[in-house]
């Protein structure tokens, strides 16, 4: 039996994010996860709040992917002089909704955050639940030991 699981994530990531989350889908695919995601294979004619929604009922767990999205780089000057670089990464918007609706439904949610994105969900503490940061484009960041166990302990959450 698959157990049906929503993945909030960018429709577009960057090239070194995309090879990891295929290999990431794969791994959740062999362990009889079925992924929902709209944009993805899941379209609808109705707005995409109403779609999320929708797929979202029919989800046992959720999967909240913090992939930089937006970049702000800006550079603090004196006198016309570079004194330092600055650099922000952003999530998606719909992250912060997904994991909402997510939650709302009181589904097990894993929030994995890449290094640097922070800001609502990916701020520790904001939803009680733990909040995972890693390298999101590092080669089977997923099995990592310390994401393993934060992993199995949701596996173990979803009522099957």
């Amino acid at each position: 039996m698959t157990i049906q699981v929503f993945v909030s994530r960018p429709t577009v990531i960057a090239a070194r994010f995309e090879s990891q989350y295929v290999a990431f889908q794969t791994y959740l695919l062999r362990k009889g996860y079925c992924l929902y995601r709209l944009g993805a294979d899941n379209y609808t004619m109705d707005a995409p709040l109403k779609g999320v929604m929708r797929l979202m009922r029919e989800c046992k767990a959720a999967i909240v992917l913090g992939y930089p999205q937006f970049e702000v780089k800006a550079s603090l000057s004196k006198a016309e002089a570079a004194q330092q670089e600055l650099a922000a990464v952003f999530p998606t918007p719909w992250n912060q909704i997904e994991a909402t609706l997510a939650f709302k439904q009181r589904i097990p949610v894993i929030v994995v955050a890449h290094t640097g994105v922070s800001g609502g969900v990916f701020d520790h503490g904001v939803t009680g639940e733990y909040v995972h940061t890693a390298d999101l484009g590092m080669k089977d960041w997923y099995k990592k030991k310390d994401f393993q166990g934060v992993f199995q302990e949701w596996q173990t959450r979803i009522k099957r």
